[in-house]
C-alpha cells in the first residue's frame, strides 16, 4: 500500500477521451510526452443522457421508456468500445489507466473531474475545427483551457486529420 507521501509525490495525468480519433492521439501524445512511470492516469470520458438525444426546449416532451432504453444501452455500447480503445493505448506502454465516467456535457464533465482530482496537467484533442465550426459548435478544449486550474495540452490533429 502507498504511503501518503508516496502519493503527493505522484502526478496526477488527466486525459478526456471521447469517440474521436483525436482523444486517442491526445491520450497517445500525454503517454509520449507525459507520463512518467511513477504518475497516475485519469481517463475522464463524458457520456450523453439520452435524452439529450430529445432537446428540443420543449420541458413535456415524452418518450417511451423503451426508447431510452434503447438509448442507453446504445451509449453504453459506445462507451465501453471507447474506454477498451483508450484501455488498448495505455496497455501498449504497460500502464493502467484509472477511468472517470460522468453524463453530461464533455466541457462540464471534464472541468468536475478536474476539480474532483486536481490533476497537475489535461490533455484533449482539437477537432481541428474553423473558427465558424467553432462558433457555432463550440469549443470543449477552449473552455477547459479556460475554466480548469491546472495547465492543458490541447493536442491537435495532423493535416489529414482535421475537419
Amino acid at each position: 500500500m502507498e504511503s501518503i507521501e508516496d502519493q503527493k509525490s505522484r502526478r496526477v495525468i488527466m486525459v478526456a477521451i471521447d469517440e474521436t480519433e483525436m482523444s486517442i492521439s491526445a491520450l497517445q501524445w500525454a503517454l509520449n510526452n507525459l507520463f512518467a512511470s511513477d504518475d497516475r492516469i485519469i481517463l475522464v470520458h463524458a457520456q450523453r443522457s439520452p435524452i439529450s438525444y430529445f432537446a428540443t426546449g420543449s420541458s413535456g416532451l415524452m418518450v417511451p421508456s423503451d426508447v431510452l432504453q434503447t438509448l442507453e444501452n446504445d451509449i453504453k455500447k459506445s462507451t465501453e468500445k471507447i474506454l477498451a480503445k483508450a484501455r488498448e493505448t495505455c496497455k501498449a506502454k504497460n500502464v493502467t489507466p484509472e477511468i472517470e465516467i460522468q453524463t453530461g456535457e464533455a466541457r462540464e464533465v471534464i472541468c468536475n473531474a478536474a476539480k474532483k482530482y486536481n490533476p497537475d496537467m489535461l490533455a484533449l484533442g482539437s477537432h481541428g475545427y474553423g473558427a465558424l465550426k467553432r462558433m457555432v459548435l463550440g469549443s470543449v478544449s477552449d473552455y477547459c483551457v479556460h475554466h480548469v486550474q491546472c495547465p492543458v495540452v490541447v493536442v491537435k490533429p495532423k493535416k489529414e486529420q482535421a475537419h
